[in-house]
């Protein structure tokens, strides 16, 4: 393209080159946002936390360059009659949003566990195109920017300019806050109105390439972002808006640039014309890639993952545009395009005398649709037994749940007591009265299995217990397995302790992709492990721990999951959002856990694995106990003051999942035996109560003197 052709064109190729970029940094968002970032990337290496950053960078400036460039569009469709911008512009907006919502929805149906803002019912579908639009908003509020624009064409453009100030001081100092994507809706309306009033000077001075204007647009928004981002103030009134209007400039400086490229300008002019077709679609397509890819990654070696962090981000976002251009050519070669314009008719001669059938895009549609079908159903969890134990219950329409931190019964690397731990609860044991009774057992019940994680290295602790121990944990249920100790002797030993809890008739928990089921009276109860090891469900992959837990809440009345979780010794007390470590081992987000499967449907969270007492948290009405500490130590545990502190935790739920009373029972144990007694002063009770005041204010489970729960 040179500077002899005509004016119109380089406007044109500035601008469609401009939507077709802003298309791909739609798409690229979404797919590190939705799906990259999702993945259980167990690497070690920060490079998903880059793209997050590359993708954050893009973010604030997205949707005012976008509302920019559909101002100097508007400009002279706002000229035409009325009817003709009711029709092209409002009408067709208001259809593409219901089209959108429409599509997402059948998506949403398909793969449930996708993580986008859709309605899964007809009420939320009202609510949504009426009152909450969703991540399509701007669809809705395109149409409505048409109507301002138009009424208010014939006024000076002192007027609306008077009025983008207003609304630029109003939303800078915080009196307006109807944010979305980073920005106001009012926000955006003021980009849209300076895209109206000045589109000539707008596309004037982004039609004409400067190198180094780009180039200083780029450093000087990067520098902005990054003294935002360093300095923390993201939250501040107004940061956000004087960041994107530092990006506008820069994007309309690089935009004429990346036209003038040969074979870019040339795909990003193309993608450009046909922005709105691929938003509409790309979203069902991601989705469709993300359940063919992510939980194969999640699931991977180190070196397939490593590969994958690198590339995936790239090839994702080509795949899913690509994949959606060609269904939109389908559509356009089956004379479907009413799915993405508003129905009309068309002249005989248009169509022609033969009608032909619309067979490409339907079949193009089966077939995706049988893809998604082969990989849901690949993916799909164990059904519910057909048999599901049975038990009285003591209150009709309720369940009560006791539940103890990490158990060891003792070492047999070490001294072993002279009842091999058939005594260790006794002190304790009378407090097992309710319906299920469940813990942590942290430790091998196995003979000797010859196969030992530990080998020569002194500093390794591996626990094991010979097979008579299992007496000692009688009045337990279910017990999890889900932990660093389990397979401290191999598989061998592992499966030895499950034989041998079953033959003392305990059941046990944490197998991957386990559910246990028990019925209590009328009530079902679903139990799932969790663990931050592949041989169990990570409670580093959320995406399935929704997966797992929305499974067995379609099953179940009450769900209860267990999760050994965070990091461990005297000092791990905390809760703190974000991940926590220990000897190099990612151990998950335990808050982000936590509430990500309340979210999915539990009704009760027991964490463990620290060996300290934690606070707990109300989170939707919902119980969360992140650690319940050592409920003995069998000679091992407890080396610390701080980790010979354990508590028992009672809970009553009603059959919905709700809390009716709740007690913390204390004890404590000393380090040379480890046998766990009632501490008459009840310590464990007063330190979950003030560290959950410390951790989580108003949202602490309280805890009286007497160990009672204060339920909300």
């Amino acid at each position: 393209m040179t500077t002899a052709e005509p004016a119109p064109k380089p406007r044109l190729a500035w601008a469609d080159t401009a939507k077709g970029l802003l298309i791909v940094l739609v798409v690229f968002w979404h797919v590190v946002m939705k799906s990259y970032l999702t993945i259980d990337w167990r690497i070690g290496l920060p490079i998903p936390g880059a793209w997050g950053l590359i993708s954050d960078i893009a973010y604030p400036v997205r949707m005012p360059l976008f509302f920019l460039i559909s101002g100097c569009f508007a400009a002279n469709a706002v000229a035409r009659p009325w009817a003709a911008v009711l029709r092209s512009r409002v009408l067709r907006f208001l259809y593409l949003y219901l089209l959108w919502t429409l599509i997402h929805m059948a998506t949403m149906w398909a793969f449930p566990d996708f993580p986008t803002l859709v309605p899964r019912s007809v009420a939320e579908f009202i609510e949504v195109i009426t009152i909450s639009p969703p991540n399509a908003w701007y669809l809705y509020a395109l149409a409505l920017y048409f109507l301002v624009a138009k009424g208010l064409r014939r006024l000076p453009v002192w007027i609306p300019l008077a009025a983008a100030a207003v609304l630029t001081t109003a939303v800078g100092a915080g009196l307006i806050d109807v944010v979305s994507n980073r920005g106001s809706l009012l926000a955006n309306l003021l980009y849209f109105l300076i895209g109206t009033s000045f589109s000539r000077q707008i596309i004037g001075f982004a039609a004409r390439p400067r190198p180094v204007l780009a180039a200083a647009g780029i450093v000087l928004y990067l520098a902005a972002f990054a003294a935002v981002r360093v300095t923390g103030a993201e939250e501040i009134p107004g940061v956000w808006p004087a960041v994107a209007l530092i990006g506008l400039g820069a994007g309309m400086a690089v935009a004429p640039l990346l036209a003038r490229t040969r074979r870019l300008g040339t795909g990003l002019s193309r993608l450009g014309a046909r922005t709105l077709q691929i938003y509409v679609i790309h979203m069902p397509v991601l989705a469709l890639a993300d359940a063919l890819v992510a939980g194969w990654v999640s699931d991977a070696g180190k070196a397939v993952q490593l590969v994958a962090a690198v590339v995936l981000p790239v090839v994702l976002t080509a795949v899913v545009i690509a994949v959606s251009l060609v269904i939109g050519n389908l559509v356009t070669r089956d004379r479907l395009s009413w799915l993405f314009d508003l129905p009309h008719r068309r002249a005989r001669a248009e169509i022609g005398h033969r009608r032909r059938l619309p067979w490409r895009t339907p079949v193009a549609v089966v077939a995706l649709a049988a893809i998604g079908l082969a990989a849901t159903g690949a993916a799909a969890l164990p059904a519910t037994p057909a048999r599901i134990p049975q038990q009285s219950a003591q209150h009709v329409g309720e369940v009560s749940i006791g539940a103890t931190g990490d158990i060891l019964l003792y070492d047999a690397s070490g001294t072993v007591p002279a009842d091999h731990g058939v005594g260790h609860f006794d002190r304790v044991r009378p407090w097992f009265t309710q319906d299920l009774v469940t813990g942590n057992l942290e430790q091998a019940i196995s003979r000797d299995t010859g196969e030992d994680k530990c080998g020569t290295d002194a500093e390794c602790l591996a626990f094991r217990s010979d097979p008579d121990s299992v007496a000692g944990l009688a009045g337990f249920g279910i017990l999890n397995l889900a932990n660093n100790h389990s397979r401290d002797f191999g598989q061998a030993g592992y499966d030895d302790t499950r034989a041998a809890l079953a033959g003392a008739g305990l059941r046990a928990v944490g197998g991957r992709d386990e559910i246990v089921y028990t019925r209590i009276g009328a009530v079902t109860v679903a139990m799932i492990g969790f663990a931050p090891y592949g041989e169990f469900n990570r409670v580093t992959d959320l995406r399935r721990v929704r997966a797992i837990v929305r499974t067995a809440a379609a099953h179940a009345d009450v769900v209860i999951v267990q999760a050994h979780m965070g990091a461990e010794g005297a000092n791990a007390d905390a809760v703190t959002p974000g991940t926590e470590t220990m000897y190099g081992e990612d151990r998950g987000d335990p808050v982000a856990f936590s509430h990500a499967a309340i979210d999915a449907g539990a009704d009760l969270v027991l964490g463990h694995g620290p060996h300290v007492l934690r606070g707990m948290e109300w989170y939707h009405g919902r119980l969360i106990a992140y650690s319940l500490g050592n409920f003995g130590g069998g000679g091992v545990f407890g080396k610390d003051p701080a980790t010979r502190y354990g508590a028992y935790l009672s809970v009553r739920l009603r059959a919905d999942g709700t809390v009716i009373a709740g007690r913390v029972q204390s004890v404590r144990f000393d380090y040379p035996d480890g046998i766990p007694v009632p501490d008459p002063e009840g310590g464990a009770a007063r330190l979950m109560d003030q560290r959950g005041h410390r951790d989580f204010r108003g949202a602490a489970v309280r805890v009286g003197p007497d160990g009672v729960i204060a339920v909300p």
